[in-house]
């Protein structure tokens, strides 16, 4: 084997061990989340629990709100500017999104608080829930942190950490809390937030250790390099893109649960979340890709940025294999593990892994899109999936129940990998 083969062989596993990582770290995750979300039900009995998951619910989508889409572009950001040698540049980005997130999510955070005795009386109708709410303001700020310092980590070309402090570490500190002896409603809510400080600061403690890093440093590209955007700019429409990404799967469940019976809700949703599976590994090596496609993208690299979109893709494609291969062929064997009565889903899981399939086959292009500042073109269509999402929705789960949503979940899973892949290949035919 020659020199050149041999580099190109180490490259290789080099990047795959990259992509493991990645994936271990959201394996972290799911086992956390598994087990807060199992015990939490458990200790906390279908009455608290109830009010557990409201403010999940909460938390995520006013996190994400305040987070304004700041958290994607300080990663495009970050790593562009690192780049080319503009250590300044990429140390204003970061403290810029970081105090932008810090604001809105303390007005967020405040406002929740302030309203959280209004908003459950008149908007959910259980004065009951009040007090969770205003302890569930309490970690906002702090879950809005966590994700913004994960994806500055993820920049840095950090994404292994980046997944652990943004995903992985708050859920596993919470669990570890409640296996200390929380017991109460309020104990689990004051450890979610502590955890979500804790894991902030992990991060933020990564960060600062690599401060060296911003200083500009001579480069080549030194004053060729385009120009990149006010940092608002790249986050306006990015803010929009994750937040109807955050609520795009509710959909489907919601309306089934509006015209279905129970057991098909539940059917649904454990099916829905076994199919996002493929998601996850997509997610993981996506993170990992990020900051190198903006890098390659503003150094004008465009082979080496067609090379490493065409590895994330097959490295996405092996990896998701295994998963699509059970979903096609052992869906009721599959949910039948989940315990017994969730084999009514199977139809339902095989649907929604032909979606899955499609999102395989095309991952991340709507990362590519971001990472080189077409964030305006993928929102709009993020928005065109949400106008299809809900006229599928209206049509077929009246009539169609669990099997209308997992056509509506399909549609749009397959819609967003199409649609950002075309748009690669006419917006950047390079780069694809």
């Amino acid at each position: 084997m020659s020199a050149a083969q041999l580099r190109s062989a180490m490259g290789l596993i080099n990047t795959y061990g990259i992509y493991l990582a990645a994936m271990m770290a959201r394996g972290l995750e799911l086992v956390g989340k598994l087990g807060l979300y199992v015990l939490g039900a458990r200790i906390l009995g279908v009455h608290d629990s109830g009010y557990f998951f409201l403010c999940l619910t909460w938390v995520g989508v006013f996190a994400t709100v305040s987070r304004g889409g700041f958290e994607r572009a300080v990663v495009r950001h970050v790593a562009a500017e690192l780049a080319i040698g503009k250590g300044r540049a990429a140390r204003h980005a970061l403290l810029t999104g970081g105090v932008a997130v810090l604001v809105i999510g303390l007005v967020v955070s405040l406002i929740t608080g302030a309203l959280s005795e209004p908003i459950a009386t008149r908007l959910f109708r259980d004065p009951e829930a009040a007090r969770p709410l205003f302890l569930a303001a309490f970690i906002i700020l702090p879950q809005a942190m966590c994700y913004f310092v994960g994806n500055a980590l993820m920049g840095l070309h950090k994404s292994a950490w980046g997944q652990l402090v943004q995903n992985g570490l708050w859920p596993c500190f919470t669990l570890a809390a409640l296996l200390a002896g929380v017991q109460s409603l309020d104990g689990v809510l004051i450890a979610l937030a502590v955890a979500n400080v804790a894991a902030a600061l992990i991060g933020l403690v990564l960060v600062w250790r690599d401060r060296h890093r911003f200083v500009d440093t001579p480069s080549d590209m030194d004053g060729t390099a385009e120009q990149l955007p006010a940092l608002w700019r790249t986050a306006m429409p990015l803010a929009v893109v994750e937040t109807v990404q955050i609520l795009l799967p509710s959909l489907p469940v919601l309306l089934l649960a509006t015209f279905g019976q129970p057991a098909q809700v539940g059917a649904f949703s454990v099916a829905s979340r076994i199919s996002m599976l493929t998601w996850v590994v997509s997610a993981s090596i996506g993170s990992v890709a990020a900051p190198s496609f903006a890098a390659r993208h503003r150094q004008g690299q465009w082979d080496a940025l067609r090379q490493l979109n065409r590895k994330v893709r097959l490295a996405i494609a092996v990896f998701s294999a295994p998963l699509l291969v059970g979903m096609f062929f052992f869906p009721a064997m599959i949910l039948h593990l989940v315990g017994p009565g969730f084999e009514i889903a199977a139809t339902a899981l095989v649907i929604l892994a032909v979606g899955q399939l499609v999102y395989a086959l095309l991952p991340c292009q709507e990362i590519v899109l971001a990472m080189a500042g077409h964030g305006g073109l993928l929102r709009w269509l993020t928005v065109a999936q949400t106008v299809v999402c809900l006229i599928l929705c209206v049509l077929l789960i009246p009539s169609f129940g669990m099997i209308g949503a997992a056509i509506a979940t399909a549609v749009f899973a397959s819609q967003l990998a199409i649609g950002s892949a075309l748009a690669v290949m006419r917006t950047m035919p390079r780069a694809f």
